[in-house]
């Protein structure tokens, strides 16, 4: 329920306070997306994409084609759910990393932002974004339960 919540109110945390401080931020809305798909798998991470990217998308201020980030999103929430099971901390940092590459490029490819200014401030959102999905990726899998081997008899 929290995740959820946390997904609700990414995008509105993201234009408050992330992208308002002067030493830049992590990308919320990724990582909530992320965060999500490790903990609930590839459906919950894909749904969740698309739900926080419109959101993320129409939040003023919206400076680009609505649906762009979406799209980004639920693909990185669906790998990222897919991948949960092999070592799930490289899967928390590269999903991260994946979501914020590929929403410049999006970016880009779609004519909203010119190359220069969409590769500007991408190393600093990486440099926080990264390593906060992994941390939290890895205590996400940490709380999940083990899956139960079934015994013979």
């Amino acid at each position: 329920m929290g995740l959820v919540l946390l997904l609700l109110a990414a995008p509105l945390l993201q234009v408050l306070l992330v992208n308002r401080s002067p030493w830049g931020g992590p990308d919320l809305v990724t990582l909530a997306v992320v965060w999500l798909a490790l903990a609930r798998g590839p459906v919950w991470g894909c749904v969740a994409g698309l739900v926080a990217g419109l959101a993320a998308d129409v939040t003023p201020p919206a400076d680009g084609t609505v649906g762009r980030a979406a799209l980004v999103l639920s693909v990185t929430g669906l790998l990222a759910g897919h991948w949960r099971e092999r070592r799930p901390l490289l899967v928390a940092g590269a999903a991260a990393a994946l979501g914020t590459v590929l929403q410049a490029a999006a970016a880009v490819a779609l004519g909203d932002e010119p190359w220069r200014s969409a590769v500007t401030g991408l190393p600093l959102v990486l440099a926080w974004t990264v390593p906060l999905g992994a941390v939290v990726g890895a205590v996400l899998v940490r709380r999940r339960p083990p899956a139960e081997v079934p015994r013979r008899v």
